[in-house]
């Protein structure tokens, strides 16, 4: 019975090892054209791959993960030339940088007072942001 084992084992290495010599019925150009079109979607993999990293990076957006973060951020960014008539506009734009970069940034208008401002969580607290660069914590979160 071991003797039987052994030659099966061996016949079946044996058509294993045949299969590659004998070819898949695959012709020459077949297969040119084949590893054309699998270079080709390789290449558009590590495209695909490489705009995916890139994602990943800035989404899903987040909150500043500390003050610091949110400082740096702000101090790359601030201070913005504005005047009273387009502040509004200014913030939005903040808004859209911080969207950009991964970030959450909430624009404010304030009901009773005639003033727009930034509100951005940073860490455990809410600060608020003016457009001149200041930062003022607001309370915890």
């Amino acid at each position: 019975m071991k003797r039987f084992n052994w030659l099966l084992i061996g016949l079946v290495i044996i058509c294993l090892a045949a299969i590659p010599l004998a070819g898949c019925g695959v012709s020459k150009s077949e297969y040119e054209a084949l590893q054309s079109k699998y270079d080709e979607l390789n290449a558009n993999y590590a495209t695909v791959d490489a705009e995916l990293a890139k994602i990943k990076e800035v989404y899903p957006t987040r909150y500043f993960n500390n003050y610091n973060e949110l400082k740096d951020w702000v101090d790359k960014y601030c201070p913005i030339a504005y005047s009273p008539y387009n502040s509004l506009e200014k913030h939005l734009d903040l808004q859209q940088r911080a969207l950009a970069d991964g970030y959450i940034w909430s624009v404010y208008i304030e009901p009773d007072a005639v003033g727009i401002i930034s509100c951005v969580v940073a860490g455990d607290s809410l600060y608020y942001v003016g457009l001149d660069g200041y930062i003022k914590w607001a309370c915890w979160r």
